[in-house]
């Protein structure tokens, strides 16, 4: 009789653990992906800034440049793309001037 009841207890025990468990990959997965999205979401803000301020200008400088490949290659790799990408292509065919 005792093992049976030791047996039950065991089975709710690792049932009750194997729940939180899965409540808390649950969360933060959920988690990763509110930051990844907000990642992508500054990172496309800051490329559009970017793309605005340099039609503006007419030109483009060589660090700016850099900065929005680089902008570019990490929002891409969060899953971004679309309208962002034309955007950079655009700037890549712009004339870089130094300063």
């Amino acid at each position: 009789m005792a093992a049976i009841a030791a047996e039950w207890w065991l089975k709710w025990l690792f049932g009750l653990i194997g729940g939180w468990l899965i409540v808390i990959v649950r969360m933060l997965w959920r988690k990763q992906r509110a930051t990844e999205l907000g990642i992508q979401a500054l990172l496309r803000d800051r490329i559009l800034r970017a793309y605005y301020h340099y039609q503006e200008r007419g030109t483009i400088t060589l660090h700016g440049l850099e900065n929005v490949n680089k902008l570019y290659e990490q929002y891409h790799n969060l899953g971004g793309n679309g309208t962002v990408t034309k955007l950079v292509e655009d700037l890549r065919k712009m004339e870089v001037v130094d300063g």
